[in-house]
């Protein structure tokens, strides 16, 4: 849909897990609310025999097509044109193609710098908000995306109130084997939480085995999303208008430097603008960050809200390891959702071991045969990757599943986000600029967890355990944080702790950017949940000046 220049109470600026709750709980309180999307809107049976790898995982052209970056490593490089991103462009943002693993953070991952202490090459900090006052929140977007899994099951959780509200997914027998193996070696494994219904839940089916979640669509809807819930529920009050098809160019401001509105172009290529008392930013670490720098005028001639040149910076994607298996019997590792099993023990931070910070390991099911093909050559290694070797390998297919530690990588304030001056898109606008290396804590961390992951599996009985090195890898991530990190103090912090911009008083950014430390667990919940907190104020504060 597309429309002439309008005046809303609030422009949002993608449709994800921020703009996706923002938008509804706005409207929900009687506030107007425009909401631009960049991508388009699609129904759950859009996703029906969608299940093509190379186009969904490998080339990442489904939900965003034509989209790339430029990628270095360091700033003494040349930055060339790829794909650092598994980023969508579409109604409902990248959870509609996540895996949906939902955890909260632990309380004490808020308050890493006080944790750990400094780190050469890092710039840690503490989160200017704590555990007790997200926690609410949490609760609030686990009882929204109807979460399955078991409450108390993770001893190493920070404590929580109230259960999930659906029962944990059942297990495989790859899940049985991981359990079996880190019970045996004295670890703790329990039911890995995950927004995807168990059951039916709140008008939405339960899960139908599929077993393509990550990098997909889900057809029935059984995967939680704004798609799903958020935007219907904003357009069910009336007081939300969706744009799709629109991408935001520029943030305009007035003489005194407020946001005034956003200029967008629209799906028949034509420019418009809304006006807005208020914007809210929530277009993901690295859109956010490049609409920012974008937004360029007299009074912010580094770009909007930047004047401490924090905005892209500390950016954040999480160390991976992943280690495959072979079974004796079929792990049935292409059915159901994305992983059953997870294991906490490893993420209390422990600096004998040679790093900071800690990371979560869990289940990783293989329902992509040519992905699964790829790694032939981890298998393989040391004899020929072709012919009958690899004929061999393939005929396993059905006995093999994995398990993935996702780890807590240090912010580096030369790991950013800014605008390529070489390259450009087909709009005439500057590329993202992506200058990202691990700083070797994370390289630590991530090897560390592959021998542990090889010692799990194999204590549960598998036949052969291989490793995908991802380290150093410029593989896409989904797992994008920090760029306009959250803080007390404005010299080196971008937003305040309700996610307002320290520079421009109504501007707000409300997705993953400000993080200002990534913790050792995928980020969405936390999202979901900052997100509701931030809307729980905005419309307090709203109310107190009678805007909408």
């Amino acid at each position: 849909m597309s429309r002439a220049n309008a005046i809303a109470d609030v422009c949002i600026v993608g449709s994800g897990a921020g703009g996706g709750v923002m938008a509804a709980e706005l409207a929900r309180a009687g506030i107007g609310v425009v909401l631009l999307e960049r991508g388009p809107e699609r129904a759950s049976e859009d996703f029906l025999h969608r299940q093509d790898e190379l186009t969904n995982v490998l080339r990442q052209d489904f939900f965003a097509p034509g989209y790339r970056e430029t990628l270095r490593a360091s700033e003494r490089e040349q930055a060339v044109p790829g794909r650092y991103s598994m980023l969508a462009q579409t109604l409902g943002g990248s959870t509609v193609h996540w895996g949906a693993w939902s955890w909260r953070f632990r309380a004490d991952e808020m308050r890493m710098l006080s944790r750990d202490g400094p780190v050469a090459g890092a710039n840690l900090a503490d989160w200017p908000i704590g555990y007790a006052e997200l926690e609410p929140f949490y609760a609030q977007a686990e009882q929204a995306l109807g979460i399955a899994g078991r409450a108390g099951s993770n001893p190493f959780e920070t404590p929580r109130t109230g259960a999930y509200p659906n029962p944990p997914h059942v297990y495989r027998p790859s899940s049985r084997l991981l359990e079996a193996g880190a019970t045996k070696l004295g670890l703790h494994p329990f039911p890995l939480p995950m927004a995807i219904n168990s059951r039916v839940f709140d008008g939405r089916a339960k899960c139908m085995n599929g077993g393509q979640c990550a990098g997909f669509g889900c057809p029935v809807n059984a995967k939680a999303s704004p798609l799903a819930i958020h935007i219907p529920a904003a357009r069910a009050t009336g007081k939300a208008e969706i744009i799709t098809g629109a991408r935001a160019l520029e943030i305009s401001v007035d003489s005194e430097g407020r946001a005034r509105g956003v200029h967008y172009r629209a799906a028949d290529g034509a420019t418009r603008e809304v006006r807005a008392r208020h914007v809210i930013v929530c277009a993901g670490s690295i859109g956010s960050a490049t609409l920012l720098l974008g937004s360029r005028s007299a009074r912010f001639p580094n770009g909007l809200a930047n004047g401490s040149d924090q905005v892209g910076r500390n950016l954040m994607c999480h160390i991976f390891s992943l280690v495959n298996f072979e079974m004796r019997e079929p792990s049935l590792g292409q059915l159901g959702p994305p992983g059953n099993v997870g294991v906490d023990d490893f993420h209390p931070s422990d600096a004998r071991r040679g790093f900071v910070g800690g990371a979560v390991l869990g289940e990783a099911i293989d329902p992509l045969p040519i992905v699964s093909a790829l790694k032939s050559k981890d298998y393989l290694r040391g004899q020929r990757a072709w012919g009958e070797p690899l004929s061999r390998y393939l005929e396993r297919y059905p006995h093999y599943c994995g398990m993935i530690a996702i780890g807590e990588d240090l912010p580096v304030a030369s790991n950013r986000v800014d605008l390529d001056p070489d390259h450009r898109d087909a709009d005439g606008v500057a590329l993202p600029r992506i200058t990202h290396t691990n700083h070797p804590n994370d390289v630590a961390l991530a090897r560390y967890m592959e021998a542990r992951m090889s010692e799990i599996a194999t204590a549960g009985g598998a036949l052969k355990t291989f490793a995908t090195d991802y380290v150093g890898a410029r593989t896409a991530t989904g797992h994008i944080m920090g760029t306009c990190r959250m803080g007390s103090d404005p010299r080196n912090s971008v937003l305040d702790r309700w996610c307002r911009s320290h520079e421009v008083p109504n501007l707000w950014v409300v997705d993953g950017s400000f993080f200002p430390t990534s913790g050792g667990y995928n980020p969405t919940l936390t999202i979901f949940a900052n997100a509701y907190r931030v809307a729980a104020h905005f419309i307090a504060e709203a109310r107190r000046l009678n805007l909408g």
